[in-house]
């Protein structure tokens, strides 16, 4: 009986809630909780069960991990501005304001036909609402899990989108608040609706292997006792629960099926940071050491601090997290924690907070929803100023970057850096765990050359500003010497500029005077290096000139290449080596990209595609399959390429392993025919190369289709 359903549930989250709250406030959350049952009354969801249940539901979850009244009353009520005739000012009057504003903080907008817009002015008020009060996001994920745990009514479509919805927004954001437990356990439901077979082929061989893995770890455990008792450490032992972290890296095709029941995890829970350092040495001593990361010093998202090192044994691999329970305590719950967090923690969370309000500067809903996915999936970095204060930025952000972090002063007239006690200059890329104090000089301003190498919005934006608000006469004198300094790259100087030279580029950019020219270099419109590339640069006509004219951003006109060490597609993140030779596209992780980045920032600069979906264009990627193949499977790995409109112009085996090399036309089509190979082939873990793997004999085979 649908009564009888919430009377229990009410009877659940009353004994969860008087084992911690005091009566009078258990009393303020079952009246919140009666009125929830009022305002939902008839109303079922997709299931056919009462539609109380769900946000009842959500406040148990909160309970369990001892969130104050306020933030349960508000989870009781979160739908009922949205889906009731009851309104902020009514809930307000009755609980009290602040209650009425988280309920207001989690209420979706619908003021537009426009489904798009709606979700990202929903995501962005979410936004503005959590940087005012973080309960706001607590209760969000919460609602999140409970309806994650819930998909079964939905059609498998629905299901599917929501999913990667969450996968996308809500996983990352509970770990950028701390709340990894939940990320763990939303992240686990997104891949079971994302991908029922390939999650059932994770957890059949997790099963299988299980009474296997117990048996090592076993071994492992008696290890560790006897090396923790040897060191005179006092501390506890406990089996981590990694499915969730094989399943991701077997779903994100870091690792195949066989190699699950070779890899275990244990946390070590000890007494202080100096017992934490103090086993990491005996680990060291005592076994061969695979990987060790600090994170205690430099926390990951969230403020997550442990030790954590990986093992090898004689057949199988160990991987340690090693912490204090506090830390342990905060990595679980994040922000739930508030002040009882350490101050790692607390600091890792503002500095994110502090980012999320730059994105929603902008004022456009959808500008900033864009903008948030970026930010969320975006590698990070964190660094520290002389006081200990945390930034976060994006991996390959620079000294300018962190200086307007910091503040606009500093940004507007940095002149350099100390970054761990040395003199650096200002295109230095940062990474984590430094300390960097900017050097500034009153009478310096922001030079334009910056836009070069600067890699956070905040910096370009606040660079740009500065550079608009200078006199005009100023403005062509800035923008003619960045111009110059570009030509020193080619040896040459504005003085070498022949007439034919400027209409050259006057036609180019569609401009009616150098005057011109230079006020757009000068506030950022242009960069001075894409000048000189499109005047200087060898082999002007390049066999790609025609497709990047529309592929790359601001590159019309310039002679662009693609690295061969890397082999960018349309789609991957990807930055440009301004040389001789012309603007030279890289992938962002490439290593001589990263190289040449560390002797010349000053000659690498961020690009953008023009588009991700581009159908005319074709790229050549390169895969290895992880396992052998003979004829007969090399003809059906063709074929369920051609089926899958993929090129395919060489494949061999050799080792153990298959190269193939592609022809695609994104970096989407080569996710999506690793995807298919791997269901097919029985899940092998499928990487994509650099560069080809040159053999002598080889069985070839092309099969481009046509567009």
């Amino acid at each position: 009986m649908p009564g009888e359903e919430v009377s229990q549930a009410k009877q659940q989250l009353k004994a969860i809630i008087e084992a911690y709250l005091k009566d009078s406030d258990v009393q303020r959350v079952l009246a919140a909780c009666d009125f929830a049952d009022l305002a939902h009354s008839g109303i079922t969801r997709k299931s056919g069960e009462p539609y109380v249940l769900h946000p009842i539901a959500v406040s148990c979850i909160l309970a369990h991990m001892r969130l104050d009244a306020d933030t349960l009353m508000a989870a009781l009520l979160h739908d009922v501005i949205e889906d009731t005739e009851f309104t902020k000012d009514e809930i307000g009057q009755k609980y009290g304001v602040v209650v009425a504003e988280l309920v207001d903080g989690v209420t979706k907008l619908s003021h537009s036909s426009d489904k798009e817009y709606n979700k990202a002015a929903s995501f962005r008020k979410i936004l503005q609402a959590t940087l005012q009060d973080p309960r706001v996001i607590i209760i969000k994920l919460a609602d999140r899990y409970h309806n994650m745990t819930t998909l079964g009514a939905l059609r498998p479509d629905k299901r599917a989108r929501i999913a990667q919805e969450t996968l996308d927004i809500f996983v990352p954001m509970a770990r950028l608040v701390g709340m990894n437990e939940m990320a763990d356990n939303l992240e686990h439901l997104c891949y079971q609706n994302l991908d029922l077979d390939m999650f059932n082929d994770v957890q059949t061989a997790l099963l299988e292997t299980k009474p296997k893995r117990c048996e090592y770890q076993a071994v492992w455990e008696q290890k560790l006792s006897e090396l923790l008792k040897a060191y005179d450490l006092k501390g506890r032992i406990k089996k981590k629960n990694n499915n969730i972290e094989l399943l991701r890296h077997f779903i994100k095709n870091e690792i195949d099926l066989n190699e699950l029941s070779h890899s275990h995890a244990f946390e070590i829970i000890l007494q202080s940071i100096a017992d934490c350092d103090r086993l990491v040495e005996a680990l060291k001593d005592n076994f061969q050491v695979l990987q060790y990361r600090d994170h205690i010093r430099r926390p990951l998202p969230g403020g997550n601090q442990s030790l954590m090192i990986q093992l090898k044994g004689e057949k199988t691999t160990l991987s340690l997290t090693i912490q204090t329970e506090l830390m342990r305590k905060a990595a679980r719950f994040g922000v739930v924690l508030g002040e009882n967090a350490p101050q790692a923690c607390r600091s890792a969370i503002q500095a994110s907070m502090q980012n999320l309000n730059t994105l929603i500067d902008s004022g456009c809903a959808k500008t900033t929803f864009s903008d948030l996915l970026d930010y969320l999936h975006q590698e990070k970095i964190w660094v520290y100023t002389p006081h200990g204060q945390l930034h976060e930025l994006p991996q390959g952000a620079t000294v300018v970057d962190f200086a307007y972090s910091a503040s606009l002063f500093l940004g507007n007239h940095a002149v350099g850096a100390k970054v761990d006690g040395e003199i650096r200059p200002l295109s230095t890329p940062l990474h984590s765990g430094q300390v960097v104090e900017i050097i500034t000089d009153v009478l310096a301003t922001p030079n334009p050359d910056w836009l070069s190498f600067i890699n956070t919005q905040k910096a370009r934006r606040a660079l740009q500003n500065i550079l608009r608000e200078q006199d005009i006469d100023e403005q062509r004198l800035v923008g003619q010497q960045a111009l110059n300094r570009a030509l020193k790259l080619f040896q040459r100087s504005i003085n070498d500029l022949s007439p034919t030279d400027w209409i050259n580029v006057l036609e180019w950019r569609h401009l009616s005077s150098k005057d011109t020219l230079f006020e757009q270099i000068a506030v950022g419109d242009l960069l001075p290096q894409l000048v000189a590339n499109h005047l200087f640069a060898q082999d002007y006509h390049s066999q790609h000139q025609d497709a990047s004219d529309r592929l790359i951003v601001g590159t019309e006109g310039v002679d662009v290449k693609y690295a061969h060490c890397c082999n960018p597609v349309l789609g991957d993140p990807i930055q440009g080596h301004l040389s001789r030779r012309g603007l030279i596209v890289h992938r962002s992780r490439c290593r001589n990209l990263l190289h040449e980045q560390h002797l010349h920032p000053e000659n690498i600069m961020p690009l953008h595609w023009q588009s991700e979906e581009i159908d005319d264009v074709r790229f050549s990627a390169y895969l290895c399959i992880h396992m052998a193949m003979n004829d007969e499977q090399i003809s059906d790995l063709i074929y369920q390429c051609r089926k899958a409109k993929t090129g395919v112009e060489m494949v061999h085996s050799q080792d153990q392993k298959t190269y193939v090399n592609i022809v695609v036309s994104n970096r989407n089509q080569i996710a999506q025919i690793i995807r298919d190979l791997r269901m097919h082939f029985g899940f092998p873990r499928i990487e994509r190369l650099n560069m080809p793997i040159v053999q002598p004999e080889v069985t070839k085979a092309t099969s481009v289709p046509s567009a």
